[in-house]
């Protein structure tokens, strides 16, 4: 098996560019190993039904600056963003019958692949259950004065069963999809496929997925969403509970409709069936499925249709610096690096305590500076690079600790590199809903 080169992007004009190297076809041995470190940066990837944690080494894997390696998971595939001056492409692994990994072709099995990103600076990638959405701009001719002011380019490939995509197809436009006749998108999309907002001056500027639905931040304020509706994870209102299959205006939280009331929104976060938002002035909001008491309200609502204002719900001498959706819980980070969790299952709060209401410490992560969370599961990253996890397990191996068993506090995840006496940081780390990878530096 080996990464092959995919096809080039659609819907969207993108330069070429001769600065950078494209993605060459590569041996998969040699593509992930678990020894024989050469390299200063590298990604590790585990779980997925495996106790290992392998590595994939790139002299393009490059923790920090404009020129990072950016990381995605979903359920069952993950993505890696390469942009240094060797190699330059999105490495794609695991599932592709819908396409998600996007290299043009849909096919049955787990697989290696590689999309051509010649061209393009890449600003953000996120993952679905079976979709993927890629964030990026036009690369500036000259690389030390990069264009402050291009447009940003949204591309998605995958499952759009729903209109995850916001490509304008779904199940509601896949039978005249089969008759032949033409349609606005099509249900799976295996090549990156640009996306248009319904005003082309915004551009976007962070893009999030859940499991089946998708909710994009744009640079003047205003919050879109598309895909499954029916549990309100796309906060269109109290009436509105119906799937979307192009962005639509999240009013109540945009700054071109009714969020000018309250403050333009800074960071998102969904990974399953809920969307939390920070704001400017660090009120929490939320909206989306809530059965298991994760809104942080002292209470359960089943689904929560429009965007709702949760009262500051930790000590108000803490900021709040970000926020992280899980699937029946959610996290707060606070500026001193504190973490609160609120809602059900392995908290990271101990064995006996699986289920509250309002958002408690958990006591044993201090010094954090990131927070990442997924459908059972969670990950912080302290000051020293140091990365931690918890939550359920299974038979996914998905939080790293070389074992199935489920983790109820906070346990540190143990790069391969250290067993061998060498020294790491952890700079970023993505959730899927069976796995996980993360962007780390060796001896910093």
């Amino acid at each position: 098996m080996s990464f092959t080169r995919a096809l080039s992007f659609t819907g969207a004009a993108v330069a070429q560019s001769s600065r950078r190297h494209p993605l060459t076809k590569r041996n998969l041995a040699s593509a992930f190993h678990t020894s024989a470190w050469r390299n200063k940066s590298c990604v590790v990837e585990w779980g997925y039904g495996s106790t290992d944690r392998k590595v994939f080494e790139s002299d393009s894997v490059i923790p920090t600056g404009p020129n990072k390696t950016w990381i995605a998971a979903g359920a069952s595939h993950r993505l890696i963003a390469l942009s240094g001056e060797s190699e330059t492409g999105i490495l794609g692994e695991g599932m592709n019958h819908s396409g998600q990994l996007g290299n043009g072709i849909r096919e049955e099995g787990s697989t290696f692949s590689a999309i051509d990103t010649s061209g393009l600076d890449i600003l953000g990638m996120a993952c679905g259950r079976e979709h993927s959405m890629l964030l990026a701009k036009p690369q500036s001719e000259d690389p030390s004065a990069p264009d402050q002011d291009a447009k940003t380019l949204l591309f998605g490939f995958g499952n759009s069963m729903y209109g995850q995509l916001g490509l304008g197809g779904s199940k509601d436009t896949l039978s005249k999809e089969f008759a032949g006749q033409d349609v606005e998108g099509f249900v799976f999309e295996p090549s990156p496929t640009s996306v248009e907002l319904p005003d082309p001056s915004e551009n976007v500027v962070q893009v999030q997925c859940g499991l089946d639905h998708t909710v994009l931040r744009t640079d003047q304020g205003n919050l879109y969403s598309m895909g499954w509706g029916a549990d309100g994870q796309l906060g269109l209102g109290e009436n509105s509970s119906s799937d979307r299959a192009v962005p639509t205006l999240i009013e109540r939280l945009s700054f071109k409709a009714r969020g000018k009331e309250v403050g333009k929104v800074r960071d998102i976060s969904s990974s399953t069936d809920f969307t939390l938002a920070l704001l400017d002035n660090n009120q929490i909001w939320i909206w989306g499925n809530s059965e298991y008491g994760q809104c942080m309200l002292n209470k359960k609502i089943d689904r929560i249709l429009e965007p709702i204002h949760i009262p500051h719900p930790i000590p108000e001498s803490e900021v709040i610096k970000a926020v992280a959706a899980g699937g029946t819980f959610g996290l707060l980070l606070t500026e001193s690096g504190k973490v609160y969790t609120c809602g059900y299952g392995a908290l990271g709060l101990g064995r006996d305590k699986t289920q509250i209401l309002m958002p408690e410490q958990i006591p044993s992560l201090s010094n954090i500076r990131k927070i990442v969370a997924n459908t059972d599961y969670a990950a912080a990253i302290n000051d020293k690079g140091e990365l931690f996890t918890w939550g359920t397990c299974g038979e996914t191996g998905r939080l790293g600790h070389g074992e199935f068993g489920h983790c109820f506090e906070p346990k540190r995840v143990k790069m391969p590199q250290e067993l061998e006496g060498q020294s790491v940081f952890v700079h970023e780390v993505a959730l899927g809903q069976d796995g996980g990878l993360a962007v780390v530096e060796l001896d910093p």
